[in-house]
């Protein structure tokens, strides 16, 4: 993989990492492999030879997780996943970005139950749920905002511009998310009422 360097631009919101990491695997069929991303879409790919590459995205914010032991991710994170078989590709944003080849037409994933799965969108929703905290007071009462810096225009740009938008994109993000660790629980449901 050391050929050119090829930029893509691509949005994808929180809750949409399956169709991320299939465009990722898309991608990688067309000799595009992953090297970078950046906070605002921007997709930096070594071109190369094609092959069938699996990508899988996990949530592991830098937020310190002792304080909520039930989400704490284990300490050998990265080496558990690695002596697994999987690369390491990058960090952003709390996304840990690991790939892997497809080996005789098996596809792997990372976590292979549901309740992993569904603690990977807890430490999401977690963290989204502190970032809306942090915004909602000001978004709830914005008189505040503005009587504080005397009713300016930079007040009503970062109150209208910045918190509300904010507020709105983290709620809309975690009943999202919660939506599909619900669809989690039941699949998980199902299948240990079929095993049982």
């Amino acid at each position: 993989m050391d050929g050119q360097l090829i930029k893509k631009f691509k949005c994808f919101w929180s809750w949409e990492d399956e169709e991320e990491q299939q465009w990722l695997q898309e991608m990688a069929s067309q000799g595009l492999h992953l090297k970078a991303r950046s906070f605002f879409g921007i997709y930096s790919f070594v071109q190369g030879e094609p092959a069938d590459i699996v990508y899988r995205l996990d949530y592991v914010s830098n937020f310190n997780w002792s304080y909520v032991k039930t989400l704490e991710p284990d300490v050998n994170y990265q080496q558990l996943i690695s002596d697994a078989g999987w690369e390491h590709v990058l960090q952003a944003s709390g996304w840990q970005y690991w790939r892997m080849p497809v080996r005789n037409g098996k596809v792997p994933e990372i976590y292979t139950d549901s309740s992993s799965k569904r603690s990977k969108y807890q430490r999401l929703l977690l963290v989204m749920c502190i970032w809306n905290l942090m915004f909602l007071p000001t978004a709830i009462y914005p008189q505040s905002m503005l009587n504080l810096w005397d009713h300016g225009a930079l007040a009503y740009i970062y109150l209208c511009g910045i918190v509300m938008p904010t507020c709105l994109y983290f709620s809309y993000a975690s009943i999202r998310i919660y939506l599909r660790m619900r669809r989690l629980l039941r699949v998980g449901q199902f299948f240990q009422a079929w095993k049982g």
